[in-house]
């Protein structure tokens, strides 16, 4: 029988980044195409760093996204 695969943690990998999440684990976490969080980064609504050519959205700015959610959803 072959291995079952883990699910993605919801918690951003720690590297020679620091703590940020790449275009891949941010649209895991949130459901939706990395094309859709492209969108995000080129319209500004969602600040990125690039580092060693890679795309890389810092975690303060997942928290704050997530927040303003959660907010907008009690409302």
């Amino acid at each position: 029988m072959a291995p079952m695969k883990s699910r993605p943690s919801r918690e951003p990998p720690t590297d020679e980044f620091g703590e940020s999440y790449s275009l891949t684990h941010l649209a895991q976490r949130w459901g939706v195409s990395r094309r859709a969080i492209r969108q995000l980064l080129q319209t500004g609504e969602l600040p990125f760093v690039q580092v060693a050519g890679q795309l890389r959205v810092p975690v303060e700015a997942v928290r704050a996204v997530e927040a303003t959610q959660a907010e907008e959803s009690k409302a």
